[in-house]
């Protein structure tokens, strides 16, 4: 295998799109190994292991949690061994950064060996738990707490030395995020998800580091407004391909969306024609936008295939984006699961498992544009499927973590002071214009719980739900209005009723409001409170003007 400019995790998308296509279509990410390696484990163990690592720097340290002090020996074959209680490890291939601790003593293990980075390009982990906690581990770190892995890394780890390559395979967009507003905590899906510890909260969003990242795309998956989003394919290609696919393939009702590790199981399995073979890079890339176009296009089951022994994180956010799925469906009348994970196993009696006779056989299949905008995608689906089938109900309940929903608002405690909707990230709550009142889109709300954690009053209640007639869920509607508080000496409308009135009763008995004067005060606007205080203060000569100031008269 040669090292020069090779890809990976670099699966060609044979049934999505051309591999020169996605080469084009996203930005790539390089990483660069001199072969450096880092042993962990029992000195015995550790070295035998950097002993068949022909041609490749190792340096080995133990862990020992009664070590008191950081220890060091040299081989007779230069091989420096470390041993300290604890190990403080990060990176990916080509960039490890390790730390030995023992105590109040701290050891930079790169620095100490001298390696012109200061970095570890590998890492060979042979304790029975592994140091680094990741379902997914970084590229270049190879965990062997057996005989069998053990000689399987060996044998990895010297074709991990040289220059390689694979798609950055994120986009963010800050902009619509509902991870954090104004300091405020909201949404963690995708932190919460991500099987390679790639994403981290900042500020008022997230931050995804591309070289941890390895593609799984459940973070796309499970992010309510499409801030992040798939670029290997994107959404848009993988449901015109499959499209495309379906249509060559006349008589397909049921799609198998599987990765290239099972290729082969898939071959061997002897299909009908009836099931349509989608190889993709990550079945779990694929969330409820992509399975509602699908269905829309004439699909009546979706077979995902996962592997059997393996259990994580993003595929049980993927399985409960399934489940809200199905909630959405059986208020159209379809009470049959569509979404269903299988394993490989699964694959040879796919033949004996019968599709449901329901509504979506014979349907007319959809014909709409697809795009990027998830919400928007699964909204004109549902639409052709609401038309086709009809809804049962008009609204359809959803769990309280699923992204589609209602806020309410409590009248008799809301101030109308709008902190809602200053943290709202997907313009779903709106301000009353020329009135005090807050305003609500439907459609657009994200059930991220920002406007909860904003409301000074606890005046918000989030109902998760299913709207199916767009025109209404697209509608403006009051939450909460009130008649404007206009200042008593311009009359100028600047609050709302209830706000004055909280701001009165909370301020009556504090020592600096205890005379009529002051209290006045609080039921002006800006510009005269601030005029009736330099009067009272008797500055005379001084005229405050809304337009230019302070002027001197």
């Amino acid at each position: 295998m040669s090292t020069e400019n090779q890809t990976i995790g670099f699966t060609p998308l044979a049934s999505v799109v051309s591999q020169q296509q996605l080469i084009e279509a996203t930005s790539i990410v390089g990483y660069h190994s001199k072969g450096n390696v880092l042993v962990i484990g029992s000195p015995e163990d550790a070295l035998s292991a950097a002993s068949q690592l022909a041609d490749m720097k190792a340096t080995v340290v133990t862990i020992d949690a009664e070590a008191t002090g950081i220890q060091k020996n040299l081989t007779e074959d230069g091989v420096s061994v470390y041993r300290s209680s604890e190990l403080q490890l990060k990176g990916y291939l080509g960039n490890y950064h390790a730390v030995a601790v023992a105590g109040a003593d701290q050891l930079d293990l790169g620095v100490g060996v001298y390696l012109e980075t200061g970095l570890f390009d590998l890492v060979l982990d042979l304790s029975a738990e592994p140091v680094l906690g990741a379902e997914l581990a970084p590229f270049g770190y190879l965990h062997a707490p057996d005989e069998a892995t053990l000689n399987d890394a060996l044998t990895q780890l010297p074709d991990l030395i040289g220059d390689f390559e694979k798609p950055k395979y994120f986009n963010y967009r800050a902009d619509v995020c509902a991870h954090s507003r104004s300091e405020l905590n909201g949404c963690s899906n995708c932190i919460d998800v991500c099987a390679a510890n790639a994403i981290t909260s900042r500020g008022e969003g997230i931050s995804v580091d591309p070289y941890l990242c390895q593609g799984c795309g459940s973070c796309a998956t499970v992010c309510p407004s499409g801030a992040m989003s798939y670029a290997y394919p994107r959404a848009s290609d993988a449901i015109d391909r499959s499209r495309k696919l379906m249509a060559e393939q006349k008589d397909c009702s049921v799609a198998l969306l599987h990765s290239e590790d099972h290729q082969q199981h898939v071959e061997d399995a002897s299909l009908s024609s009836t099931v349509l073979t989608l190889a993709v890079e990550e079945v779990t890339a694929f969330g409820m936008d992509y399975w509602a176009a699908l269905v829309a296009s004439g699909i009546q089951r979706i077979y995902l295939v996962f592997d059997s022994e393996k259990k994580r994180s993003d595929r049980e956010a993927v399985l409960e984006q399934a489940q809200w799925f199905h909630q959405i469906m059986s208020g159209l009348g379809i009470s049959d699961e569509i979404v269903i994970a299988i394993n490989e196993t699964d694959l040879q009696n796919l033949a004996s498992r019968a599709l449901p006779e329901n509504a979506l056989v014979g349907m007319q299949t959809a014909k709409f544009d697809t795009h990027d905008d998830k919400r928007q995608t699964l909204r004109m689906a549902m639409d052709h499927l609401v038309d086709q089938l009809g809804s049962v109900e008009a609204v359809q309940p959803l769990p309280a973590a699923a992204a589609h929903g209602v806020v309410s608002i409590d009248a008799s405690t809301c101030t109308l002071c709008m902190a809602c909707v200053s943290v709202c990230p997907s313009k779903a709550l709106l301000d009353g214009q020329e009135s005090p009142a807050v305003r609500m889109i439907e459609a657009n709300c994200l059930q991220c719980g920002l406007c909860d954690a904003a409301c000074p009053e606890s005046a918000i209640t989030l109902t998760s739900q299913y709207r199916y007639d767009s025109i209404e869920a697209r509608k403006i509607s009051t939450l909460n209005e009130e008649e404007p508080f206009h200042c008593v000496t311009c009359h100028k409308a600047f609050a709302s009723q209830g706000m004055i009135r909280n701001m009165l009763g909370k301020l009556t008995s504090h020592w600096m409001y205890q005379d009529e004067k002051a209290l006045r005060r609080l039921k002006m606007c800006d510009d005269c409170r601030v005029k009736d205080i330099f009067n009272d203060d008797g500055a005379v000569g001084i005229e405050v003007h809304r337009d230019s100031g302070v002027k001197e008269t």
